[in-house]
Parts: structure tokens; C-alpha cells; sequence
């Protein structure tokens, strides 16, 4: 939804994703926009490598602005992917006055015009911005007190085959919860050499719901200990039978 709110008494939780109703939804490729030099595309584009997504508006001077830069250190702290190559980004913007003179403002001030594999786009057609956001769980509200949007701060990750396999909040987020959720997001993707890393990586840490972002997977190391326990209680009987035996045997003959 996208409706003002005159008293400006919105519950935050009203914007926050139910993420278990949106995993695994399908982005729908169909959507036109336009990116800073008024080129359009449609989301078709982004199949074929993981993409993140997030959702911002163009003249906001705080938060939106904020994320966007945090987005950069992270990805400049991911040491196995690079933008552009292994995965883009798409930054965009949910407020239908946005035009390509705010992108190249917000671009400017927070110096993304550099930045390999990221775009920023408008919908070239403003009336598909709340089916779009309501598709992937992303809801927000104009407050006329604050004269801002209230919004969600996430990062969408999308498969190649453009389904939603992980949000992570912003200010909550790590290089490695990015690099593991693209490793979520490209897992039949990644090249041979650093497949068992991958699969290593992918159980060891495990998504944390509560805190929205990915936490070491203490049961399945709780559990691998006791196997590993378990075998070595085994194997240790087994050895110490075995000396026994030939003891006897030693013993005996």
C-alpha cells in the first residue's frame, strides 16, 4: 500500500515482510522500467545470476540514501563475488513522482555511478509499483507529519531463475550474511572448484528469522559433535577389543 496517513501513528510491524508467505515467490519479469540514462528494460533482464533487490525512494535524505551506501560496503567486504560478474544489483524506487533527474541526484550523492553491475530504475509505468512491491512483501506509507515514507530496509535476493530466496535488513547485515544469501541464491551455479565450500558454508549457517540475518547452526554442530562422539566411542571399543583379542590369542598359544 502506498496511502498517506494524516495522524502519522503507523506500527512499524505493519511494513515488515511476513518472509515465510514470500519465499520462493516468483518475480515476475514482465515489469518495464527505466534506468539513469532513460534506457528501459524489463526484469526479464535479470535472469541468469542471482540479483539483489531493494526498494528506495530518490529524494530521501536519510535512511534510503544510508542503505544504499551500507550496500556497497558489503559487497566491497564479499571476497568470493564480484558485481557484474557473479551477481547485480537493482536499486528501486517505490515513489511514483521519482524521475531520472532524482536518480542521477540520489546516484551523485552517494556516489553509486561507479558501481559495476548496479543499476537504478523507475517503473516506466508508476501504476505497477504497488503490484510489483505487494508481490514480493514490500509494503509502505507516506507520513504527512514527518513528510517521509515509511518502509521496509531490505535486500531481496532473487535466484537466476528469479524466485526470492532470502531478505536481510540493512543495518543488520554482514559481508558474510550476503555472501552466504548468494550462495543460497546461485547454489547450481557456483563453479566446481568451490562447490563443497558452498555446500559447507550453506550448513553451517543456518537463517535466523528472528534476527533476520544468518546465524551459526549450533544444533547441527551439537548433533555432527555427538556423531562425531558417537564414532569415536565406537571406534576406540573396537580398537581396544581388538588389542584384547590378540592378547589372548598371544596368551593362549
Amino acid at each position: 500500500m502506498s496511502d498517506g496517513n494524516t495522524e502519522s501513528t503507523i506500527d512499524p510491524q505493519v511494513v515488515a515482510i511476513d518472509e515465510r508467505a514470500y519465499l520462493g515467490v516468483r518475480l515476475d519479469g514482465h515489469y518495464r522500467l527505466r534506468d539513469a540514462k532513460g534506457q528501459t528494460f524489463t526484469l526479464d533482464r535479470y535472469r541468469g545470476k542471482p540479483l539483489i533487490l531493494l526498494f528506495s525512494y530518490y529524494t530521501c535524505d536519510g535512511l534510503c540514501g544510508t542503505i544504499n551506501r551500507h550496500l556497497q560496503t558489503l559487497i566491497d567486504g564479499v571476497q568470493r563475488f564480484r558485481p557484474g560478474r557473479d551477481f547485480r544489483v537493482l536499486t528501486i524506487s517505490f515513489d511514483k513522482h521519482d524521475t531520472l533527474e532524482r536518480i542521477a541526484g540520489f546516484r551523485q550523492r552517494n556516489h553509486l555511478a561507479k558501481r559495476p553491475g548496479w543499476t537504478l530504475a523507475i517503473l516506466d509505468n508508476p501504476a505497477d509499483i504497488v503490484p510489483l512491491t505487494s508481490s514480493l512483501g514490500v509494503r509502505f506509507f507516506w507520513s504527512y507529519r514527518d513528510r517521509v515514507f515509511v518502509h521496509p530496509n531490505a535486500f531481496i535476493f532473487i535466484s537466476p531463475q528469479g524466485r526470492v530466496v532470502r531478505y536481510l535488513y540493512g543495518t543488520l547485515v554482514s559481508p558474510r550474511d550476503v555472501e552466504l544469501a548468494l550462495i543460497d541464491a546461485n547454489w547450481e551455479k557456483i563453479s566446481t572448484s568451490g562447490k563443497l565450500l558452498n555446500i559447507l558454508a550453506g550448513v553451517c549457517f543456518s537463517y535466523n528469522f528472528k534476527e533476520g540475518r544468518y546465524t551459526v547452526n549450533i544444533p547441527l554442530f551439537a548433533g555432527l559433535g555427538a556423531l562425531l562422539l558417537g564414532l569415536v566411542l565406537v571406534t576406540a571399543s573396537f580398537v581396544v577389543a581388538k588389542k584384547n583379542l590378540h592378547r589372548r590369542e598371544a596368551t593362549n598359544g
